[in-house]
């Protein structure tokens, strides 16, 4: 065991002496084993730092085209896979600057790039097009870069490491590609038809822009989909009928066929196929327009046809502008009072004109040549004789038709009797009424506007939203109705768009309350349209959804605080691991000067106490805000947590030479709770303030005693706090605003701590401030005990005496089984080591007695749970105490350690004191 102990220190000194980083790497590592490096700038090999080591060794052992840059020379090393590159510079490119002897050709591209690099950014260039000789001749290549930067133990950059590829052949292949498809690319294009070519298997090879738009897929989505599988039950419909018949008679089809999409889109498309030798062309273009308007006409001629059945419609007419002829159907024969042989073969416009009644004559002449003067849609009332000898109102409706010049040449219409108008009204007010009462059922804010925005429908929601009854808002616009112009513009402004663009939109608007609050809605609003397919207002639903965005807002902010609190938690965790590094090279660099090794064992101990402050912390304050902490209620005498508190924070207030007054008044101080939490939040209280008071500031520490409770006051005269953050300032991971150099430090969950401490007990504790620059008060009350007599004080427990012990420590990280190893030795103890469960069962049997086993509870080969039961096998006695070693310190991980075997659960970072009476008792 001792040999091979040996021969294990003898390989790991060999692996940092000598030239064995050199060691493999084909060409390349033959090339550098056999260079005199002490006339380079890199010097000897055996002076090389150890980050330049390491990275020669990555560098020869990789498969990939990879380089170093090295030191203020920029001296270039690669390996095998990076030979190619250079051509004709290899090897003369080895460990020269890469700027001035190895690329001069490029250096105004990759200058820029080892600047940054140097800045201690890495840099990624997917693609670079450079002119290089390498062969002789100039000629164009294409790259892609990354560069690393590497820094020395200082933390400083110190050269850089990166990779990259020849993408030449990929890039010029691209780029005929491209040029080629451009070609056919361009034809489909243009096309103003959808055009989709289909393999034999029907998959879809080719698509043009006007497919993807009329599918509404992308070209991603179509190509390369099988058709059946993009349009789901077109194989067995007509269609796919059409394009199977196609196919197998190899000749063209064609069909209208209506097709619903997937996401509830319904369209006529009027489709071609043509056979090819790839497979099948279809054309195809969209006529849902076409088939609608053929539908409307079907559907009008159907309706007028109907009216005229049931007497709706009382005539019709066509009036020839030109040759100045009228003709009727008999109704229109009747109600003008006319021969029905002669309307039907046509009249001149003056003999049906005067059936009008002598007074509405002008008033119906007027109308007649405006219309004839414009064209378009006209309407008129007036009275006609009957053939019946009576008089009764019409309501003429038609329509001017024009040639191309612009000429009115025809002129239909219809007449509709007044009784017909009156019922129709009486729908319509029906319909009104139906509306309101829906409207007034539906939560939220329901309404309609005209085209100019006065409201004309609105439920219960708008009265309350704008503080008024309905009488008062109905045909009111929202300039006229909402307080802020502002606001009301805007809101009228949403609704002209969507009037004017024919599309529903959903959109938030800002509004004020009633009572002056301030809101926002999330209205849906859509164009309102009249039979004739006009719009002619505005429809809308809106809900309140301030306490939504108000939530979201606060999700923002809690996001927003979990980032900065990580990256406060990363550097407070960075800052104490540098003074351990550099403490761990003190002691490797200088074993032998006492001093030295002190000084460097007290930074570690105090930085490892530090980091385990800081995980401590993140513990206690989520068991604590959870109510996983039992706190004991004993008497507490608050001035005794106050001399504590002081005695602990002592060292911050002298380093940063603080006046630290502390007052009482009062009679006796009890308070019922756990005297060790309530001395931590004195102390926090302490500690916070002289974080945020500046050298040489003053912090006055107040105790009042009261009737019925005690409160205690900590007033610094530091930094202050603005009044944004006083809402927040005991919410988890609030801080100040963070500077760069985090001269506070802390994780931001102290005061947080306090707030849940304090509660717990009943208590309260509130935060003010004048501003920045005015200093903090924080004041906390808790309630009175009455006390009859003075507790007793807990007494500190003796030392224990520590006696030898024979001890194995098993962990696979070598480094912390010798040092944890090393300090029980130093305490009088017979260690032995073991970084394996094998190793354990192999060293258990040189030893017939054991005291104690210590155990890492996470290893590769055999967990220390297994591991405990093989020990506890081989010794039979059970005598030894079993310590399990872990990172984890929940209750449930003690739990697994004991059901395994352990006597005890030990949490990283080991506390000594707590390990020697483990090891003594």
């Amino acid at each position: 065991m001792d040999t091979t102990a040996a021969g294990a220190r003898r390989v790991a000194e060999m692996t940092h002496t000598g030239r064995d980083v050199l060691a493999g790497g084909g060409q390349m590592g033959e090339r550098l084993r056999d260079m005199d490096w002490s006339n380079t700038a890199l010097g000897p090999v055996e002076t090389w730092p150890e980050a330049l080591r390491t990275l020669v060794q990555l560098l020869l052992a990789s498969n990939q085209p990879t380089y170093i840059i090295w030191g203020q020379a920029r001296s270039f090393l690669y390996n095998d896979h990076y030979m190619p590159f250079l051509g004709a510079k290899h090897p003369a490119a080895i460990g020269r600057d890469i700027l001035e002897e190895v690329w001069p050709e490029i250096r105004s591209e990759l200058e820029p790039l080892i600047d940054t690099v140097a800045s201690g950014d890495p840099v990624h260039v997917p693609s670079m097009r450079l002119m290089l000789e390498r062969n002789g001749y100039p000629e164009e290549t294409y790259f892609s870069f990354f560069f690393a930067p590497v820094r020395d133990a200082s933390g400083s950059v110190a050269g850089m490491f990166g990779a990259c590829s020849d993408i030449t052949a990929k890039v010029k292949l691209e780029r005929d590609l491209t040029t080629s498809d451009a070609r056919h690319r361009q034809v489909l294009t243009n096309m103003d038809e959808a055009f989709v070519l289909l393999d034999r298997d029907f998959h879809v090879v080719e698509v043009n822009p006007v497919a993807e738009r009329l599918t509404q897929l992308g070209r991603d989505q179509l190509v390369g989909r099988l058709h059946w599988d993009l349009f789901p039950g077109t194989l067995e419909s007509p269609i796919g009928e059409m394009y199977l018949r196609a196919q197998a008679t190899s000749r063209p089809e064609s069909i209208e066929y209506r097709y619903t999409f997937g996401d509830g889109r319904d369209c006529w498309f009027d489709v071609r196929a043509f056979p090819v030798e790839e497979g099948l062309a279809v054309f195809f273009h969209d006529i849902t327009q076409r088939r609608e308007q053929e539908k409307a006409a079907s559907l009008a001629a159907e309706r007028v046809q109907l009216a005229l059945d049931a007497g709706a419609i009382l005539g019709t007419w066509v009036w020839l502008i030109p040759e100045d002829r009228i003709s009727g159907d008999e109704r229109f024969a009747h109600l003008f009072g006319l021969d029905e042989a002669a309307c039907r073969e046509g009249i001149p416009l003056g003999a049906a004109f005067d059936a009008i009644h002598p007074a509405d004559r002008e008033r119906v002449s007027a109308a007649i040549d405006e219309v004839l003067a414009r064209g378009g849609a006209y309407r008129c009332e007036y009275r006609v004789l009957t053939r019946d000898g009576t008089w009764t109102w019409v309501e003429a409706n038609g329509r001017v038709e024009t040639d191309e010049g612009g000429r009115p040449v025809r002129f239909p219409g219809v007449l509709l009797g007044h009784d017909e108008r009156h019922r129709v009204e009486a729908e319509r007010d029906r319909a009104l009424t139906l509306l309101k009462t829906f409207t007034e059922t539906v939560p939220g804010v329901v309404y309609a506007k005209d085209r100019e925005g006065r409201l004309v429908v609105g439920n219960r929601g708008v009265a309350d939203l704008l503080g008024v009854p309905e009488s008062q808002f109905l045909g009111r616009t929202d300039i006229e109705l909402l307080a802020d112009r502002s606001q009301a513009e805007a809101v009228m402004a949403n609704d002209r768009r969507i009037m004017a663009r024919g599309v529903p939109e959903q959109i938030e608007e800002e509004v004020r309350l009633a009572d002056g609050a301030p809101a926002t809605w999330l209205s849906t609003k859509a164009p309102w349209f009249d039979d004739a397919g006009n719009v002619i207002g505005v429809i809308g639903a809106s809900i309140d959804i301030t306490e939504r965005r108000q939530m979201m807002q606060e999700l923002e902010q809690s996001d927003r605080r979990k980032d900065e609190f990580l990256a406060m938690l990363a550097h407070e965790l960075r800052n104490p691991l540098a003074p351990i590094r550099t403490a761990a090279e003190l002691l490797r660099l200088a074993p032998g000067d006492q001093v030295t090794v002190g000084k460097a064992a007290q930074i570690i101990s105090r930085q490892v106490a530090h980091m385990t402050e800081l995980v401590d912390d993140l513990l206690d304050v989520s068991r604590v805000t959870r109510g996983l902490v039992e706190f004991e209620r004993k008497p507490v005498e608050m001035r005794t947590v106050v001399s504590a508190a002081v005695e602990q924070t002592e060292p911050v207030m002298q380093l940063r030479r603080h006046t630290l007054s502390v007052e009482t008044n009062g009679g006796p101080a009890f308070v019922l709770g756990d005297r060790h939490r309530l001395v931590q939040v004195v102390s926090n209280l302490l500690n916070n303030a002289a974080k945020y008071t500046s050298p040489t500031g003053s912090i006055r520490l107040a105790l009042t005693v009261a009737a019925d409770e005690v409160s205690l006051e900590v007033i610094d005269n530091g930094s202050g706090m603005e009044a944004s953050l006083l809402p927040h300032v005991f919410e988890l991971f609030t801080q100040a605003a963070r500077t760069p150099d985090r001269a506070q430090g802390g994780l931001g969950i102290g005061l947080a701590l306090v707030r849940s401490i304090v509660r717990a007990h009943g208590g309260s504790i509130t935060a003010t401030s004048d501003g920045s620059g005015c200093g903090s008060t924080f004041r906390l009350v808790l309630p009175r005990a009455i006390v009859e007599q003075d507790p007793a004080i807990d007494l500190p427990p003796s030392r224990i005496s520590v006696s030898k012990r024979t001890i194995m420590v098993v962990d696979d990280n070598r480094d912390a089984a010798d040092t944890l190893a090393s300090v029980l030795r130093v305490l009088g103890h017979d260690v032995s080591v073991a970084t394996s469960g094998f190793e354990a069962l192999a060293v258990l049997a040189q030893r017939e007695r054991w005291d104690a086993f210590i155990r890492d509870v996470g290893m590769p080969d055999m967990t220390g749970h297994e591991l405990v039961g093989r020990l506890r096998e081989c010794l039979q006695d059970g005598g030894p105490r079993f310590i399990a070693l872990s990172g984890y310190g929940q209750r449930s991980d003690e739990a697994a350690s004991r059901a395994a075997g352990f006597d005890h659960h030990v949490v990283k970072p080991v506390d000594l004191d707590r390990l020697t009476a483990l090891i003594s008792n």
